[in-house]
């Protein structure tokens, strides 16, 4: 598989498979009412609970991917520093984050219901921490990432850096949720790409390309 064609794979299960694990693991939050709750760390999840921690996990192996890729087209040692940096901690807080929403479910789903007697403001407030961590901080140190990438020179074609700057500074209004689904659009319109470009014939450019 070409790198393009990989990274192309990358940005798709980042874009994609979010909004899976979410509707199949449907976590407490929001508004949801206490019975909600627990019924939710109760009641069968079980099936549903380890396979979103499968799909949000393939998700950041995705995210990094992608990320990587996009470092290599970053002209400048300093940019490149800063880039990973930012990259790296983005990815470990969207693993992290997720692991605390999907955290006592997960202990109910691997037999804690006959240890395990939580109250449901608990069982909640994992969940919003989860995603504070997730959109809050892994959107924030993501949106930062992008923009490093967008506001210097960059070996890909301008559509890719200017809505990558889009897709950056919806990351750094993440934390109020609704700014990030343009960021997963993004990654899907940015993965079609690459796979696109992946399938053309081989060719020789003047500088490196992202593709």
């Amino acid at each position: 598989m070409r790198r393009g064609s990989l990274s192309g794979v990358g940005a798709l299960a980042f874009g994609i498979l979010p909004f899976v694990g979410f509707m199949i693991a449907n976590p407490p939050g929001g508004t949801y009412k206490v019975s909600d709750i627990v019924d939710y760390v109760t009641k069968g999840h079980r099936p549903a609970v380890f396979l979103s921690m499968y799909l949000l996990l393939a998700s950041g192996v995705g995210l990094a991917i992608l990320l990587t890729r996009l470092r290599e087209a970053i002209e400048g040692r300093t940019r490149v520093w800063v880039f990973t940096t930012l990259a790296g901690a983005a990815v470990a807080a969207w693993v992290v984050g997720y692991a605390l929403v999907i955290g006592v479910p997960a202990a109910y789903a691997f037999g804690g219901g006959d240890h395990l007697s939580l109250a449901p403001g608990i069982v909640y407030t994992f969940a919003e921490a989860g995603w504070a961590v997730m959109y809050g901080a892994g959107g924030t140190l993501l949106g930062c990432a992008l923009v490093v990438f967008a506001i210097g020179r960059v070996a890909v074609p301008s559509w890719v850096r200017w809505t990558t700057l889009v897709a950056g500074i919806a990351g750094l209004a993440s934390l109020a949720w609704f700014p990030f689904f343009i960021v997963y659009i993004w990654a899907i319109v940015l993965g079609c790409w690459l796979l696109v470009a992946a399938s053309g014939p081989a060719r020789e450019p003047a500088r490196p390309q992202l593709a």
